[in-house]
């Protein structure tokens, strides 16, 4: 039994919207807009600047940021409208994102379309939402002081949030949409299915890191970096010493590592599940890899560059239903009435 029709749309709409959102956000940062404004301000910061006077004043406190005196301090006017614009349609598509998601709830609740367990699921994930809201000034921050650039950690932290949130999100829209476990496998091919998809989150993840650092405009060539599948700077203790993380040559050979990782225990996941589902999964493994691929060796277009970040979470959504229509041996089958009451 199916959870009702309205309650499956208006996930349905979350969950695209959150697509959406995260293409955004990468062409926010491709485009170096992040940094434009500074302060967060959740209710008035929803009015532009109106007039040249008020474009000045921001374009005044751009200019005390250290992106601005390293990168920018020759931006017109224009220009900074342009990148300025650009974050302000990230803010301002976030703040509808919330409002979407968090308005038709108490209507859902009071009409009974929803019960107790899907509101508190719903609650915890508009929590989340203002969490990642919160993690968003808390990155942008890291960028206004000393370097011109925010924290690869607070970005990959911004994006895991994000993931957490689009996960919840989408499992809850493919139960209210009906999708059962309908295939029995064994608990280690349950198992090994669901750890690629966890591959695929901390790959997510990596690739977050490697953005942070623009490790993606180095090492432009693939298979090899700098001539070696194992470059030989790996070996440095210097590097060992001051930090793997912070590593350019670390992390994008981590990236490159774990997304073979992921297309070779993915590869014989259709034979052993037999399910469409699997095959979906590989193929969206198979393109996302090609798009990062194409990525690297265009050195970060930023087209290839925004697909190649809003396809990984295509990529996750196929994992995830791959996963729900998936029953262990022995376990009982999941039924996708879990929204209603």
């Amino acid at each position: 039994m199916k959870a009702h029709f309205g309650v499956t749309v208006w996930l349905g709409v979350c969950c695209s919207m959150t697509l959406l959102m995260v293409v955004i956000g990468g062409i926010t940062r491709l485009t170096h807009s992040g940094l434009s404004i500074t302060e967060w301000q959740p209710i008035v910061g929803v009015v532009p600047p109106i007039g040249d006077e008020a474009w000045l004043r921001e374009k005044e406190k751009y200019a005390q940021t250290p992106e601005y005196r390293h990168r920018a301090a020759d931006i017109s006017l224009d220009d900074f409208k342009r990148i300025y614009i650009i974050e302000y349609i990230h803010r301002l598509f976030g703040r509808a994102l919330g409002a979407v998601f968090c308005l038709p709830i108490p209507y859902f609740a009071i009409t009974k379309r929803i019960n107790r367990a899907m509101v508190a699921k719903l609650l915890m994930v508009a929590l989340l939402g203002g969490m990642q809201g919160a993690m968003g000034w808390f990155m942008v921050k890291s960028g206004l002081v000393d370097t011109p650039r925010v924290s690869h950690y607070r970005l990959a932290g911004h994006l895991f949030l994000t993931i957490l949130l689009f996960s919840i999100l989408w499992h809850s829209f493919l139960r209210c949409a009906g999708v059962r476990s309908t295939t029995t496998t064994t608990n280690a091919r349950f198992f090994t299915a669901a750890a690629v998809v966890g591959l695929t989150v901390l790959q997510m993840v990596l690739g977050a890191l490697v953005a942070g650092l623009d490790a993606g405009l180095t090492y432009n060539t693939f298979p090899l970096m700098d001539g070696a599948i194992i470059p030989q700077s790996l070996f440095s203790a210097k590097l060992w010493h001051g930090g793997f993380l912070h590593d350019v040559t670390a992390v994008q050979f981590l990236h490159r590592l774990v997304a073979v990782l992921i297309v070779v225990c993915a590869a014989p996941l259709p034979f052993w599940l037999k399910t469409r589902g699997a095959w979906l999964f590989l193929a969206c493994v198979a393109l996302q890899f090609l798009l990062g691929v194409a990525t690297l060796v265009s050195v970060v277009h930023i087209f290839l560059a925004a697909m190649h970040q809003v396809f990984g979470f295509v990529t996750l959504a196929a994992g995830v239903h791959m996963l729900c229509r998936l029953r262990r041996e022995g376990s009982t089958c999941i039924s996708g009435h879990a929204g209603i009451s």
